[in-house]
């Protein structure tokens, strides 16, 4: 059974991971882990802290130490950041403390957001998502076969759309700051169920 600290954030929001102190001790080092991988950490000697971009550069951007207090914070939080984090303090009262993050959208339980349009009239695919970063690829697939229908390529700057799939011709805009969809000119064979992955 997890005897840690349980953490419930929404996707795109910050999240804090406390130590409890209002000061880290004299003499104190702090390691945080996600996992087994450090994510961060920070030697009494320079009182200079690091962190780190983690496993696939998950936490690229997004890690803040607090060299006061050894707090953790994540922001931009996402699915995948969903897991058990450590702080190991060693000090004179060394002090190891966990945590189980759990991220939720913000769809329905069963992870679909539904959304009815007249034919004809916009509609906005939002992620909530606030602060992209410009490493973060963004793509929108439809449908059971999952068909990539807007991609961000970051290398060169730009989004691809599917021009080939004639059903969404000239009807999307894609915010590259959110990850928003919009869909102008809806028609009955747009009607289905719309995927967005931010890797």
């Amino acid at each position: 059974m997890f005897t840690g600290v349980s953490v419930s954030v929404m996707v795109g929001d910050s999240v804090t991971l406390h130590t409890d102190d209002t000061e880290v001790p004299t003499g104190s080092n702090i390691i945080w882990k996600f996992g087994d991988d450090i994510i961060a950490r920070m030697n009494e000697a320079d009182r200079n802290p690091s962190t780190y971009d983690g496993p696939g550069a998950l936490f690229k951007d997004r890690l803040k130490l607090d060299k006061q207090t050894g707090s953790l914070t994540i922001t931009n939080i996402r699915t995948e950041h969903i897991g058990r984090y450590s702080v190991d303090i060693k000090s004179t009262n060394a002090k190891l403390k966990t945590f189980q993050v759990t991220v939720h959208g913000v769809f329905s339980l069963d992870g679909v957001k539904k959304i009815s349009v007249r034919d004809g009239d916009p509609v906005p695919l939002q992620t909530r998502v606030t602060d992209i970063t410009g490493n973060d690829v963004i793509e929108w697939t439809f449908g059971p076969q999952n068909t990539s229908i807007v991609k961000t390529d970051r290398v060169n700057g730009r989004i691809i759309y599917n021009e080939d799939d004639v059903r969404f011709t000239n009807t999307l805009h894609l915010d590259i700051k959110t990850g928003d969809l919009t869909i102008s000119n809806t028609k009955t064979d747009n009607a289905g169920l719309y995927h967005i992955k931010i890797i």
